[in-house]
């Protein structure tokens, strides 16, 4: 009985470990995109 406890709380950590990484990428929080105008990837060539 005890061996199917500890495998059900080792299942468990998994799952809500398994959880909090599909819902919290790992990446923390990403920054806001960012205007065009504040952006230089949208800038036009010859603008440069």
């Amino acid at each position: 009985m005890t061996f199917l406890i500890l495998l059900l709380l080792v299942a468990t950590a998994l799952v809500v470990a398994t959880v909090r990484l599909i819902v919290h990428d790992g990446r923390g929080p990403l920054r806001p995109p960012a205007s065009h105008f504040e952006d230089n990837r949208f800038l036009a060539p010859l603008a440069r």
